[in-house]
């Protein structure tokens, strides 16, 4: 199955993941590079999440309880 992320079309394969640009440009990660960017983004989420709240004053801010996850 597919999903779409902005401008991009994502997809899990046997093989790892596959990210293509609607323009064209696509990234063939293996399990270990997507695993690796995983980790990228869970080390940089605060920060991320921090950055797009900036980014657009109106949008709603949104907790995430982790006790609830267990």
């Amino acid at each position: 199955m597919d999903a779409i992320i902005g401008r991009y079309r994502v997809r899990m394969e046997e093989s790892g993941l596959i990210i293509k640009h609607a323009s064209g440009i696509s990234f063939d990660l293996t399990i270990d590079e997507t695993l690796g960017l995983l980790d990228f983004i869970n080390a940089y989420r605060q920060t991320l999440m921090a950055m797009q709240r900036e980014t657009d004053p109106h949008m709603e801010r949104v907790v995430i309880d982790h006790e609830d996850e267990i």
